[in-house]
């Protein structure tokens, strides 16, 4: 049997079915650009502009640490304690070395340029997962640089921007299961999470979202290299007191 449908019924159903292909291309067409935006806040090199504060624990020790640049290079980082205790002077100088190896590997994948959050991401392939009236929920394609590009093209990655002041309020990037980047070599798990917050600065207009510095890491990763574990490694930090640095 047929059905009849009269034809202005049918012709509004299609034209708010074109409409709202239409909406949805625009919003596709538009998320790069909210994307863009809401990284412009987001402090691409925070150990240039600001002193601040780090709480560490690797799942064994718990260390609490400052950082300024305004002191010599060999110094800028202090470790204050550790797991409650105050640090012995090797701890104080492995302490120093790592973090200096650690901005020194970061130097090369990045060659001597500051690279800010947004270079994580392939802003071409970002995609709306869920939308409500806290903000965007965003999913995309990770970028990597040098030997890390086929890593992170293994990798799925999150984001979460507010509404209204379209702040950024994580940037996730996780191994949606095992995976074997090369021969003999197994990924079991990876995830590299920040947070943010604002650091509400003199001037700022209201309902617009401040600068924003990570006040929150998570880092895990289980390595196997054949059939033996290689990496387990889990790291977590919290950052506070954040004092912009003075311009020379």
């Amino acid at each position: 049997m047929g059905v009849c449908v009269p034809k202005r019924i049918l012709a509004g159903v299609l034209i708010c079915a074109a409409a709202g292909s239409l909406q949805a291309q625009n919003a596709q067409l538009e998320l790069p650009d909210l994307v863009r935006q809401a990284f412009a806040t987001v402090e691409s090199d925070v150990q240039s502009h600001w002193r601040f504060s780090e709480v560490s624990h690797d799942g064994d020790v718990e260390r609490i640490a400052n950082y300024d640049p305004g002191r010599s290079q060999s110094e800028q980082w202090l470790l204050v304690s550790v797991d409650a205790r105050s640090p012995s002077a090797q701890e104080q100088a492995d302490f120093r070395q790592q973090k200096r190896e650690q901005r020194e590997r970061e130097s090369k994948r990045n060659g001597d340029a500051a690279a800010g959050p947004l270079d994580s991401i392939n802003v071409d392939s970002v995609r709306l997962l869920a939308e409500d009236r806290n903000g965007w929920r965003i999913g995309f394609e990770p970028r990597g640089v040098g030997g890390s590009k086929k890593m992170m093209s293994k990798m799925r990655g999150t984001l979460h921007i507010s509404k209204p002041e379209r702040c950024v309020e994580f940037l996730e990037i996780a191994s949606p299961g095992p995976f074997k980047p090369q021969i003999g070599v197994k990924v079991e798990h990876f995830l590299s999470r920040f947070e943010f917050a604002q650091i509400t600065q003199a001037g700022q207009a209201a309902g617009r979202c401040g600068r924003l510095l990570p006040v929150t890491m998570q880092f895990e990763m289980t390595v196997r290299a054949f059939g033996v574990m290689a990496v387990d490694r889990a790291m977590r930090a919290t950052y506070s007191d954040y004092t912009p640095v003075a311009a020379d």
